[in-house]
């Protein structure tokens, strides 16, 4: 029987939102794609950011997506990884040190990722698939 290893997947705050906005299911549909156990990790920043956007008083919809988001991220282990500038440099910074992947919709930090050579996995337009862009051990 073949042991495979867990992969660990840092979460960027928009792809929270997929399971309310797009009707993804995060954990299946990433674990499917990397055909492994995933886990799957949240920076501190990332939940700042969610709660920042679940506490806004304007924007119903993106608040409750917000909510969504924090609610779900309690599942994943949480990281302490601050003093590293905006969010994307966070994820960025936190990647190349842990050698792990990062989940995003954004596609900015995508480019980031790309460039220091992170796989990154994202969600396609307008269908319920998710994609890998990079090379995983």
């Amino acid at each position: 029987m073949v042991k495979r290893l867990v992969k660990k997947v840092l979460l960027d705050s928009n792809f929270l939102f997929l399971p309310i906005s797009r009707g993804i299911n995060i954990v299946d549909e990433v674990e499917n794609l990397l055909n492994s156990k995933v886990e799957f990790l949240v920076l501190k920043p990332v939940i700042d950011e969610l709660k920042k956007v679940a506490s806004k008083k304007r924007g119903l919809k993106l608040k409750k997506q917000a909510q969504f988001a924090l609610k779900l991220s309690e599942k994943f282990s949480k990281l302490n990884f601050n003093n590293c500038g905006n969010v994307d440099d966070c994820l960025v910074k936190a990647a190349v040190k842990l050698k792990c992947l990062v989940a995003t919709g954004d596609m900015e930090l995508r480019k980031k990722l790309r460039k220091v050579g992170v796989p990154v996995i994202y969600p396609r337009k307008k269908i319920k698939k998710l994609v890998l862009e990079g090379y995983v051990d």
